[in-house]
Order: structure tokens, then C-alpha cells, then sequence
């Protein structure tokens, strides 16, 4: 006979040996409890939960050998489970990459069993005092230098917040450190700090032109690379980076494979800054190549991501140019190829590829708009968007042009999230991103 759970005071009570059955809210199932009658073990849905989760199942209560169950406390521990452990995040940098990335984290924090989320400030300035307020108030921590507090405590007194941690507390306390500082810091911050906060198990992200940082890494590009013992420190790539990789991820490498590109060209157009920024420039600005064979740094790391892979020295080239507009980069392509192909089987591959959206827009500016009705923080996360009206395929199907606009910064959060749940779970990380990103307000299919 099934013993019947006590009520008592909102808690639940169930008898040494009787299976309890709640339903675990994070995968939609029921999730049976049994506890055995050697009082040693408890499976749940089959398999066996650590001896270091019983305490957070069951609290004994009294001689006739009874178990407390807390069922938020059950619930989180079968995530915990599941997804291999919960989470200390620190973002290091409160820039156009950590000021969105700090609430990405806020709002999968529960589903991904992220137990703390921790942002650090450089500056206390009162331009970002409001962002900080909000980000403190919705459940982040505040991580400062020790020789700031007082100046971050002063600022920030009239709202009540105030920081939680130095920034070495933070290192000691973070699983996973990604670093969203300007171009040249992380490095630095490397050696001054992270080496030495390397215990083996943490592991340190950085963000776009930190070359030296560690193996460079684009989500969904070069996963197979990634080796959970040593790579402990990862460069997420630029966003113009990711969406180079993309389009040739997405019309040949995944298809006839590397062996059928002839050669790839890619004019970059940079956007002269973001939004949020002040800084800008009035005409057109033409980069000069700093690479002899690829040319730009984009199309660099491009091979630097493929030779993870095993695929060197491709015929790839990229020229950048920065325009005075602040919406968004966009590259114009040209590749050649060895197996014809249609236009339609173009269009095709592209809207396979969950991480590229296309539309029928034909500016970046509308394209911009929509991110901002309709994305996070007003951000598209796909890795590309293609502009349909562009595509042209010519020289007898042997050559694929046409025009994408790039998610600047969306697609490297993507990346960063990315390498975050794989530090986890290298195993599963790829399932969790599927579950909680392939969809608005992330990722799209057609904007």
C-alpha cells in the first residue's frame, strides 16, 4: 500500500522506502524519489543522485525516520543533476558585449541552474550607475576593485545597492570568468590575474581581438575542437569572424565539405560605432590589410578557427572598411566553388541553418530595427542575416554572391553562453542551447 504524504505547514513529508513522485517543472516530466531501504541511496528517474546531494533532498526530522522534502529544493537538486552542476558566473567588463550579457544570464538564470551571476565595474561612474542599479536589483552582484569600494559605495548609496565582492573574491568564487573588456585588457588581466586563478577547473572567456587570449572558438563552428581538460582559457571571435565562418559553414562545409571551395572573398563593411558610443567617424574609412594572405584580421581568425578543425590554409580574403553609420556591419561575399549549384538550393542551406536568419530587407538600418522591436536587449543572436534580394548565383553555378548584414555582438554572445554551458556539461551543452536559444527573442528564422 502506498504510505500517504503528510501536509505540514507547506512541507512534505514521505516514509523511509516509499517512492515520492513531483513533477520536475525544468523538463516537463514526472520525477520519481525513492529512497532504498539501506537508507544509503536515492535514484531519481533511474539514475543515482551523489551521496553530496542527499542533504539537499532529505533533512531528517525525528526517531521514527522520517524525511523533510523541500520540493523547490528537490527540484533544483534534479536540475542540478541533469545538467551537471549549478553555476558562479563572473563578467568581467560592462561594455557593448557585458552590459547585454549580464541580463542573457539574469533571464535563463533559473532554467540553467545558474546559482550566481556577478558583474564586474572598472569605473564608478555616474553614466552607468542607472544600468547598474537595475542589473543589482534583478539578482546580479556587483564586483569591484578593493581600492574603489568607497567610490562605488558613494555613488551608489542614494539607490541602496552597493558592491558584493572585490574582484579577487569574485575570481575565487566564479566557475566560469568571461572577460568583455576593450581590445588589448584581457590579455593583460590574463596575466596579472587569471593565470593565477587557474585552479584546473575554471574557465576564463574572452571576447573578439584577443589573439594570445586562448584557442580561439565560434558555437556551432569548431565545438568539436574543444577539449574539457586543457582548453581552460577561449577566445570567442569577432561577430564579423563568426558570420564569415557561418556563410562558408553553411553553403560548403557542411555539404561537399572543405575540399570544394576554390577560393572565398569578403568586403567588410564596419559599422564606425555602436549606438551607446560617442566616438565615430565622418567619411568612409578604408583598413589597411594586416595579414599578407588573408588580409583583414576577421578572415585571420577564420583560419585560425578552421586550423582547430583541421583544415588549413583555405583560400580566404577579407578587406574591411568602416562606414558612418551605427547600425549595423554587413559583408558583401563572393565564392567559388567546384560543384555547381542552384540559386533555390542556396537560399535552401541558408534557411537550414537555425543560427542564420534571412529577410527581404534590403538596409541594415530596417534590419537593426527589427532586432531592436523584437530581440534581446534589442539584439538578434543569429550568427548572419541574409539578405535574400542580394543572392545571385553566376559563371554556370560555380560562383554564390551576395549581401549579409552581421548581428554585431549578438552572435558572440551566443558564443560566450555557449563555452559557458560547455565548461559544464560537455556533453550536453549543445542540447541546452537548442532548448533555450534556437527561439525568439534570440534567435530567428526570418526577420
Amino acid at each position: 500500500m502506498k504510505p500517504k504524504p503528510l501536509r505540514l505547514e507547506s512541507e512534505w513529508f514521505f516514509s523511509i522506502g516509499s517512492p515520492g513522485v513531483i513533477v520536475d517543472t525544468y523538463h516537463k516530466l514526472p520525477a520519481v524519489i525513492g529512497l532504498s531501504h539501506t537508507y544509503n541511496r536515492i535514484t531519481a528517474n533511474d539514475t543515482e543522485i551523489p551521496q553530496a546531494l542527499l542533504v539537499r533532498l532529505f533533512i531528517w526530522r525525528n526517531p521514527s525516520l522520517q524525511f523533510l522534502v523541500f520540493l523547490d529544493t528537490v527540484e533544483n537538486s534534479f536540475r542540478t543533476l541533469i545538467t551537471g552542476g549549478s553555476m558562479k558566473i563572473l563578467i568581467v567588463g560592462f561594455g557593448t558585449i557585458g552590459k547585454p550579457l549580464v541580463p542573457l544570464f539574469l533571464k535563463t538564470l533559473e532554467a540553467l541552474t545558474i546559482e550566481e551571476i556577478m558583474f564586474h565595474k572598472n569605473t564608478p561612474e555616474l553614466d552607468f550607475r542607472g544600468g547598474i542599479v537595475d542589473f543589482c536589483r534583478g539578482g546580479a552582484k556587483l564586483v569591484v576593485f578593493k581600492e574603489r569600494w568607497r567610490e562605488f559605495q558613494e555613488i551608489l548609496k542614494p539607490f541602496d545597492v552597493a558592491p558584493t565582492y572585490t574582484f579577487e573574491e569574485a575570481l575565487e568564487r566564479a566557475d566560469v570568468v568571461i572577460d568583455c573588456t576593450k581590445e588589448g585588457i584581457g590579455r593583460a588581466l590574463k596575466e596579472e590575474f587569471y593565470t593565477n586563478y587557474n585552479n584546473g577547473k575554471r574557465v576564463f572567456v574572452a571576447q573578439g581581438s584577443e589573439k594570445g587570449f586562448g584557442k580561439p572558438y565560434a558555437f556551432s563552428i569548431n565545438d568539436s575542437a574543444l577539449h574539457p581538460e586543457k582548453d581552460k582559457f577561449l577566445q570567442v571571435v569577432s561577430c564579423n569572424t563568426h558570420q564569415l565562418l557561418c556563410i562558408l559553414k553553411t553553403l560548403v562545409f557542411d555539404y561537399e565539405g572543405g575540399g570544394n571551395l576554390i577560393k572565398a572573398r569578403f568586403a567588410l563593411g564596419r559599422r564606425a560605432a555602436d549606438i551607446s558610443q560617442r566616438i565615430s567617424t565622418i567619411g568612409m574609412e578604408f583598413k589597411k590589410p594586416i595579414h599578407a594572405i588573408f588580409g583583414s584580421h576577421q578572415a585571420e581568425d577564420a583560419d585560425r578557427i578552421l586550423q582547430t578543425m583541421g583544415m588549413n590554409k583555405l583560400d580566404i580574403h577579407a578587406q574591411a572598411i568602416i562606414s558612418p553609420q551605427p547600425f549595423m556591419h554587413f559583408v558583401s561575399f563572393r565564392i567559388e566553388i567546384r560543384t555547381p549549384i542552384s540559386h533555390s538550393e542556396v537560399e535552401r542551406r541558408f534557411r537550414e541553418n537555425p543560427l542564420v536568419a534571412v529577410t527581404y530587407w534590403q538596409t541594415n538600418n530596417e534590419v537593426f530595427s527589427e532586432g531592436r522591436d523584437r530581440g534581446h536587449f534589442g539584439r538578434i543572436l543569429n550568427q548572419t542575416v541574409v539578405h535574400l534580394p542580394t543572392l545571385e548565383v553566376i559563371s554556370r553555378g560555380k560562383e554564390i554572391a551576395g549581401i549579409c548584414s552581421t548581428p554585431q555582438d549578438g552572435n558572440a554572445l551566443l558564443s560566450s553562453m555557449a563555452a559557458t554551458l560547455w565548461s559544464r556539461s560537455p556533453e550536453k551543452y549543445q542540447e541546452e542551447m537548442r532548448k533555450h536559444f534556437f527561439n525568439p527573442p534570440f534567435i530567428f528564422n526570418e526577420i
